[in-house]
């Protein structure tokens, strides 16, 4: 039985990455038509849907899995969304000033891995091994090739 729930547990967490690996980019995507279509007006509206829409996946996944959930898990989940959201209306607002995509996002980005990087190693002294140097290297690689464009 508990072979099962393992495997019902593994088929949802990866169902749950592909769809946040797919949503990871539909939310800038969509902040940088708005500054091209002159709507960067409607960034924050925009901004409110996307993390309202986000929070109701979150508790629909939730209430599916059927779970617990505790309140660290809360207030890190918050803690998230609210860094999330702080750098996408920091993307808009760079955006809606008329810097180009092709600056913005791959600073922003590149900025989040610099500095997961440096958290991890820093506060939390972990060491960066082979594969990691690898992601870190293709990481900036892909960065430094968007932004040529």
């Amino acid at each position: 039985m508990s072979e099962v729930r393992a495997n019902r547990n593994t088929d949802l967490w990866a169902r749950l990455m592909l769809v946040a690996f797919l949503a990871n980019g539909i939310g800038p995507f969509g902040l940088k038509v708005l500054a091209m279509r002159g709507l960067s007006g409607e960034q924050s509206r925009y901004l409110l849907y996307w993390y309202l829409g986000g929070l109701v996946f979150a508790v629909a996944a939730l209430i599916y899995s059927r779970d617990g959930v505790n309140t660290r898990e809360i207030l890190l989940g918050a803690a998230m969304g609210g860094c999330s959201l702080a750098g996408q209306t920091f993307t808009a607002m760079a955006l809606s000033k008329g810097l180009p995509g092709h600056i913005v996002f791959p600073l922003t980005t590149g900025g989040s891995l610099f500095l997961v990087a440096l958290a991890g190693i820093v506060l939390f002294k972990e060491r960066i091994g082979p594969y990691g140097l690898c992601g870190v290297v293709l990481g900036v690689a892909s960065l430094v090739m968007l932004s040529m464009t």
